[in-house]
């Protein structure tokens, strides 16, 4: 159902319904027609919605899946009749388009023999991908022309010019591919973890050393993108911050020199940016960015969302948590959160919980989070909403033990904090021995001692001093360490969670301790 969802949300951002020809491509009353209706208002999310929706017009459920096949088939012809000259699109975005539609209509032509044209479509094509550089493409029209003026004959200087332009762009095309397999490489070992990962880093910079040759000679549009990345990730893997935005900064001013809106590399090395500054502390400089990147994304996009994410946590770094409640009202409450990867959905169930953390402690007020998906906070329906990072032992998991402990902890539930030591101690013990762990280990550490002693907020502050000033010691922006792990600051969120606990020892803990 996800791909219907997917392609009737496409085909209603258009002009075509306004302009009537979604009339003729679903005809008015028909049960395509209703199917697609209740797709788009949202009242079909699902095959078992379907299912009921169908049953509930009086239709045999048999008839679903040939409904849907009918449905979608009828979308997917209708991709070349929609408008791609949208005022967010980048020059570049809208040639990319414009220019593979007329590739579709020149191949056409060609192969029913209708060659004038198709030949003369090709000629004026080549002219613009040549501009925009779109290299494949290039090297697509390139071949045609070289056969069709290799076979009508008496334009051999024709043929020799087209056939040399070939061999060019196939050079080309061949650096841009060794170097989006590399990346391609990178990127697959990275995704599913936000641990930091050195070997990843010292391949980044091996793949680059190889393509840097390339780079040097050739300013291809995607040699350039595919090759900075791998460049910048070398550092940002690592999480060397300074390095990344020099190198965020020099890619910044490369694409922005080419004759036509670059739009994507423009977004990517800016998040990069953003982040960079959210780790050195570069707090109004990021949020400068965070703004001027508002219109380089299309709303409810995968870059749109990631870029809503940085919004949050330099928010939240910066103790403006009704700002981050905000940002995430506007998530969570966008129709398209749910037809996200588990990469946006689950980090977001993350950021939720620690909302509704500072709701409860009193550091938010309780109508400060207003979404429509507003509800009292679960800390089993949590753990069941974020399986694939809670595997994610020294990641992502890291922030998902701290905020059980943080809500036991706020709930007084004593019992709850005492049940979990002994697991939490060993989970310290197994996995976060390493350097990219320090902080973590400090901090769940620091909050171990809040049961030895007695839930007193006086005690327990004396006891972890000595822990506090070793996390103190390596701020975020010099620890190897991812920077989404520290959803709040670790030294912000103790001073909050110390300030939570009891000005007079537990009775239930002190009575506890003197029979032991």
């Amino acid at each position: 159902m996800r791909d219907l969802i997917e392609l009737a949300n496409l085909l209603n951002k258009t002009k075509l319904k306004s302009s009537g020809i979604l009339d003729i491509i679903l005809e008015p009353d028909s049960k395509m027609q209703q199917l697609y209706d209740a797709l788009v208002s949202q009242r079909v999310r699902s095959d078992d919605e379907a299912l009921s929706w169908l049953l509930d017009g009086g239709d045999d459920a048999s008839k679903l899946p040939n409904l849907k096949n009918k449905l979608k088939d009828r979308m997917l012809d209708s991709v070349f009749l929609l408008d791609f000259k949208e005022p967010s699109f980048s020059d570049r975005q809208k040639a990319y388009f414009e220019c593979y539609k007329k590739w579709a209509a020149a191949m056409i032509l060609v192969m029913r023999n209708a060659k004038v044209s198709g030949i003369d479509l090709l000629e004026k094509l080549l002219r613009h991908t040549v501009r925009f550089e779109f290299t494949e493409l290039t090297c697509d029209i390139l071949r045609v022309l070289r056969i069709h003026y290799s076979t009508t004959g008496g334009d051999l200087k024709k043929y020799e010019g087209i056939r040399e332009q070939l061999h060019h762009y196939q050079g080309i095309w061949h650096m841009e591919n060794q170097v989006e397999d590399f990346y391609a490489e990178l990127i697959s070992r990275y995704v599913n973890s936000k641990a930091t990962k050195m070997e990843v880093s010292e391949q980044a910079k091996l793949y680059y050393s190889i393509v840097k040759p390339d780079l040097e000679k050739c300013d291809s549009f995607k040699l350039q993108l595919f090759g900075r990345l791998i460049q910048v990730f070398g550092y940002s893997s690592v999480n060397d911050y300074v390095t990344t935005a020099r190198l965020c900064e020099e890619a910044v001013l490369f694409f922005d020199r080419k004759e036509y809106d670059s739009g994507f590399p423009l977004q990517i090395f800016y998040y990069n940016l953003i982040t960079c500054y959210l780790q050195l502390r570069e707090f109004e400089k990021g949020r400068q960015i965070i703004e001027r990147c508002q219109n380089l994304v299309e709303p409810g996009s995968f870059n749109w969302f990631k870029l809503q994410e940085l919004f949050f946590l330099l928010a939240m770094h910066t103790a403006h948590y009704e700002a981050a409640a905000q940002v995430m009202k506007k998530v969570m409450d966008d129709s398209r959160f749910d037809n996200q990867s588990f990469q946006i959905t689950e980090i977001w169930k993350i950021y939720q919980a620690y909302i509704y953390f500072l709701i409860k402690v009193g550091k938010l007020s309780t109508d400060s989070f207003g979404s429509q998906r507003n509800s009292k906070f679960k800390i089993s329906k949590f753990l069941n909403e974020t399986p694939v990072f809670s595997k994610d032992k020294r990641g992502m998991n890291i922030p998902i033990l701290v905020i059980q402990i943080l809500y036991a902890l706020a709930d007084r539930d004593y019992e709850q904090c005492l049940d979990r030591m002994e697991g939490i101690e060993k989970y310290c013990s197994r996995y976060l021995k390493q350097n990219d762990t320090f902080r973590s280990n400090c901090f769940i550490k620091m909050l171990l001692q809040i049961p030895a002693y007695a839930f007193h907020r006086e005690r327990v502050t004396r006891q972890t001093q000595k822990l506090y000033e070793m996390l103190c010691s390596v701020p975020m922006e010099v620890a190897n360490q991812t920077y989404e792990i520290e959803i709040i600051p670790y030294e912000a969120l103790w001073q909050i969670t110390v300030s939570a606990l009891d000005k007079e020892p537990s009775k239930q803990e002190l009575t506890r301790l003197r029979v032991s």
